[in-house]
Order: C-alpha cells, then sequence, then structure tokens
C-alpha cells in the first residue's frame, strides 16, 4: 500500500470516507479538491484515481475548487462540495458527473441583503453535520449558515460571528476554516483563520456565544484542525502542541486549556480521533502533499503513552 498520493495542483479541502477502515480496503476512499480540477475521488490502496466529479462554472466553463468537502453520515454514498455562494451534492456512483443536487446561500451575487431573510455570501469553507441531521456551513466572510435534512432540507437561520463585545478584536478571526459539533449537536465549535481561539456557540439554547477557548496558538493563515471528543475540544497549534479543553457546554466566557501534550516540533495541521488520523504536509508552494495514515488504535496508544510520560 502506498501512502503518498502527490498532486499537480494545490489541494483546498479533504474527506475521507465515513466507512475508512484500513481493514476494509475497499472501504479506504476520500476526496481531494484540487484547483483548476475536478473533484478526486483517491484511495492510498490505488496510485490511480478511483473517479472524479467536475464542478464547473456556468458562466466562465471552468473547474471550480470547493474550500471544503464532507461525505454524508446519511448517505454515504454522497458528499457535500461547499464554493462560492454555493453547496453542491455529489453522488460517488456518478463517476465523470456533476452534481446532483445544488443548494445557493443567496438568492444571487447581487443580492445584497444577508441575514435571517438573505442567506449569507461568501466561500463555504467549513461543513459540518450534528448527530440530528443539522448541517452547519461556514464561510470566509465568518457567517455560519444551518440547514435541516443532512443538508438537503430547508434552512434553519444564518448568524454572523461578530458579536458587540469589548474584546472582540482578540476574539476574531480571518476566515472559518472548520465548524465541529458537540455529541449531543446543541453547541457548535467554530475555527477560524489568523485567530488564537475557538468560539463555541449554543445552537439549541441561547443561539449565542457561549464561550471562548483561548490560547490555541494558531495565528496563522493555515488551517489548523480541532475535534469534539465527547466532553472536550482538542485542537493542535504552531507549535506542534496538541490542546484540550475541557468542559464543553459547561462553562461561560473565556476558557484555558485543560490539559496539552507536545505531539511534535512542527505545526499540528490536523487533530483526528476518529477511525483514521491524518498529518498534512505542504511544500513552499503548495504543490505538493501527501497523506500519511495510520489506525486510530495506534493513533490513541501514542497519543495514551505521550500524556502519561
Amino acid at each position: 500500500m502506498s501512502p503518498k498520493h502527490f498532486s499537480p495542483e494545490p489541494v483546498y479541502a479533504t474527506a475521507f470516507h465515513p466507512s475508512y477502515s484500513l481493514q476494509s480496503p475497499a472501504s479506504t476512499l476520500y476526496a481531494a479538491s484540487l484547483r483548476s480540477l475536478p473533484i478526486r475521488l483517491l484511495s492510498p490502496c490505488s496510485p490511480a484515481t478511483v473517479a472524479s466529479y467536475p464542478l464547473v462554472s456556468p458562466t466562465t466553463e471552468e473547474y471550480i475548487a470547493p474550500h471544503s468537502l464532507l461525505f454524508s453520515p446519511h448517505n454515504e454514498n454522497t458528499f457535500f462540495a461547499g464554493s462560492l455562494n454555493l453547496i453542491s451534492t455529489f453522488d460517488i456512483n456518478r463517476n465523470g458527473e456533476g452534481p446532483i443536487e445544488q443548494m445557493r446561500t443567496i438568492p444571487s451575487k447581487r443580492s445584497k441583503v444577508v441575514g435571517s431573510v438573505g442567506g449569507f455570501k461568501g466561500i463555504v469553507s467549513a461543513l459540518g453535520t450534528s448527530p440530528e441531521g443539522i448541517l452547519a456551513a461556514g464561510t470566509f466572510s465568518r457567517w455560519v449558515g444551518l440547514f435541516d435534512g443532512y443538508g438537503r432540507g430547508g434552512s434553519l437561520g444564518v448568524f454572523e460571528l461578530r458579536v458587540d463585545i469589548e474584546d472582540e478584536e482578540k476574539m476574531s478571526g480571518t476566515g472559518i476554516t472548520q465548524v465541529a459539533w458537540s455529541g449531543d449537536g446543541r453547541y457548535l465549535c467554530v475555527a477560524e483563520r489568523c485567530s488564537d481561539g475557538i468560539s463555541v456557540w449554543d445552537i439549541r439554547g441561547t443561539g449565542k456565544r457561549l464561550a471562548w477557548l483561548r490560547w490555541r496558538n494558531a495565528k496563522t493563515n493555515q488551517r489548523l484542525g480541532i475535534d469534539v471528543i465527547g466532553g472536550e475540544v482538542w485542537a493542535g497549534g504552531l507549535d506542534g502542541i496538541v490542546r484540550s479543553w475541557e468542559g464543553l457546554g459547561m462553562k461561560e466566557g473565556t476558557m484555558n486549556p485543560s490539559w496539552e501534550f507536545h505531539a511534535h516540533d512542527g505545526t499540528e495541521n490536523l487533530v483526528a480521533y476518529d477511525m483514521v488520523a491524518i498529518t498534512q504536509e505542504m511544500t513552499e508552494s503548495d504543490q505538493e502533499w501527501h497523506a500519511i495514515v495510520t489506525d486510530a488504535e495506534i493513533r490513541t496508544k501514542s497519543i495514551t503513552q505521550t500524556m502519561e510520560e
């Protein structure tokens, strides 16, 4: 099995199939969005592209490279792709075909009305579904939209990350890079570029920001991943340290990390506690990308040993 795929163009987004397991080579699939190319379905067990799915602009006929990808937990044969003012749905069984469905986040590009009535503008840069089937879509313009029916239903509302508080400048970033739900689907964690923390929003309760998880050490345009594990939020930093905040949803206001451990000497691009763990590395020109895939059992053992030491 070759663990590397080299890309001819910069990679904008990746997403692993929900059934991914190294014990079942047929399930080892992941989607990748490459600049100026169709979306690719790849496998570390195969050097060739498994399938491709074009997303084409109707006006310029150029390929659109989505900035976010997400496989649907409701239907493993479909995945979502977020781009400018648009969320597209693809069927992985339709090799070479475009989206089977598209949902615009705003009626038209010229629309000046945004908010609960007019939708939201911007590149859809982050996607995540709650256990109850609510799709959260975040944008580089710092808006979050919520959609029912595992992303194929109606809009439940939108909100902007800006809030009227004195410390807003310290808590703000330059665009959403990841959204992650709590296990009960009540709280939504939002990570941004050039931000030193993670904002926690009470979606089912007040609908407002509940907490700010600070000292993440992520003041960069690079995507640095987060994950929700039970009642904890894990996040990687520029210093190679993984930090954890405990008591998700149980505290309000600013929260400091509960504990941390040093993962390695580089940047911790992606933190994941799932079927697989991935490390992404970019060259200075962003032309070379590869994924190192390991079993979650091995990853968990490594983390546990580091914490004990």
